[in-house]
């Protein structure tokens, strides 16, 4: 069996228990279905990372072992997309003239990212067809951080550790360390890809961390009349 699945598939069995129980749905309101949203964007990273390791074992070349990363790379955007909507939904909870333009436009460029990352030809080009998406996410992070956003207090460094985690899985995943510098030491516990994952979970439960707070302040909260 591929090492490399434990991580992911722990995460899927641990966030299959621990996300609807953790998830306050009898007080989100009319906002449930970004609690739904959340969830799913929880799952898909670990439940492609589990399907694409599961069958690693194939023997029908090339065209399978695309297809099994492509749907890896479907969790990760799945991630990207459907995470990031309710921290817009929350930040813009205030202006409801420009929340809707902000969810729709995150989504279209979520979808250019997507292909680009489909279709990549290299791990390092791969990531960086994620880079539009995490500078949205930043603007809205900054519109929070100097008062022009809302949202619950304790929320936004949460997501900042969740992009900073995020991007350091990629960018081991990228350097191939610290296998690079002991070959064949890492080949079976303890490489990048290992690493890689166990940084992608810490990045989830940061994001988790922060969208559970953020919800409630949205479902209580009064915006001040304009």
């Amino acid at each position: 069996m591929d090492n490399c699945l434990l991580p992911p598939g722990l995460a899927l069995l641990g966030f299959l228990v621990l996300l609807p129980m953790t998830m306050p749905w009898g007080q989100l309101g009319k906002d449930g279905w970004l609690g739904g949203t959340h969830c799913v964007a929880c799952l898909a990273p670990p439940a492609g990372s589990v399907l694409y390791h599961l069958f690693m074992c194939h023997q029908g070349g090339s065209p399978v072992y695309t297809r099994l990363l492509a749907l890896d790379m479907c969790g990760v955007c799945l991630v990207n997309t459907l995470g990031a909507l309710p921290i817009i939904h929350c930040t813009l909870a205030c202006r409801p003239w420009l929340r809707p333009a902000a969810l729709v436009g995150y989504t279209m460029l979520s979808g250019v990212a997507g292909w680009r990352a489909l279709t990549a030809p290299s791990t390092s080009a791969r990531l960086r067809a994620f880079g539009w998406q995490a500078g949205a996410r930043l603007l809205v992070f900054g519109a929070r951080g100097v008062g022009l956003g809302s949202g619950a207090p304790g929320s936004l460094p949460c997501y900042l550790r969740m992009d900073a985690l995020a991007l350091l899985g990629g960018l081991v995943n990228v350097a191939r360390l610290p296998e690079r510098w002991g070959p064949g030491r890492f080949d079976y516990w303890g490489n990048s890809h290992q690493i890689m994952h166990l940084l992608s979970v810490g990045s989830i439960l940061q994001l988790h961390a922060g969208v559970v707070p953020d919800l409630l302040w949205a479902a209580h909260h009064a915006c001040p009349p304009d």
